[in-house]
């Protein structure tokens, strides 16, 4: 018959690394980051209100965005960039926004009338304040082109320097000479 047999050493050399398991466990859980901050939504908007939610722009009108960050303790920057269907960015509709913890950013870009009409991303990428990018989101929208902005008024026929107009000049000078 065999017997096992527990001695105390034993049971408190066990105690021992069982506690320190758990201490490392503690510690490297304590050093990692467990942040849930995220962008709860991203949406394109006809209106500064945020009333009118659309993906398709006339040129002349402004695109409007807002990002809604949530869960964030933190510092967040919300870059947002435009770019065309061939993935070329357009500097224009490239903005940061700065967030000190929670918040909507919001974004705003002007169209200008004479665009070119095409498909394009709108892209807001949420960064921490170690400047990590933690998510990213993108919304596809259109722009319908516009027509070009009117040419500058033609310039005045006034030769004069003083505004005078030199032909009311002339009509006194013939009715001088019928005086004659």
């Amino acid at each position: 018959m065999s017997e096992s047999f527990s001695t105390e050493g034993e049971s408190n050399v066990k105690t021992k690394f069982l506690i320190l398991i758990s201490i490392a466990v503690v510690a490297v859980a304590s050093a990692c980051s467990f942040s849930t901050a995220n962008m709860s939504s991203f949406k394109t908007f006809k209106d500064k209100d945020a009333k009118t939610e659309t993906t398709t722009f006339k040129a002349g009108e402004t695109i409007f965005a807002d990002a809604v960050i949530s869960n964030s303790m933190d510092k967040v920057t919300v870059k947002f960039s435009l770019a065309d269907d061939k993935g070329t960015a357009m500097t224009a509709g490239d903005v940061k926004v700065e967030l000190p913890s929670s918040g909507t950013a919001k974004y705003s870009l002007p169209i200008p009338m004479g665009m070119k009409g095409g498909k394009f991303k709108l892209t807001a990428d949420m960064i921490n304040d170690k400047g990590e990018k933690k998510e990213s989101k993108s919304i596809d929208i259109t722009i319908e082109p516009g027509a070009a902005p009117p040419p500058p008024p033609p310039s005045s026929s006034m030769d004069d320097k003083d505004g005078k107009d030199d032909h009311a000049a002339d009509k006194d000078d013939k009715d001088s000479k019928d005086d004659k």
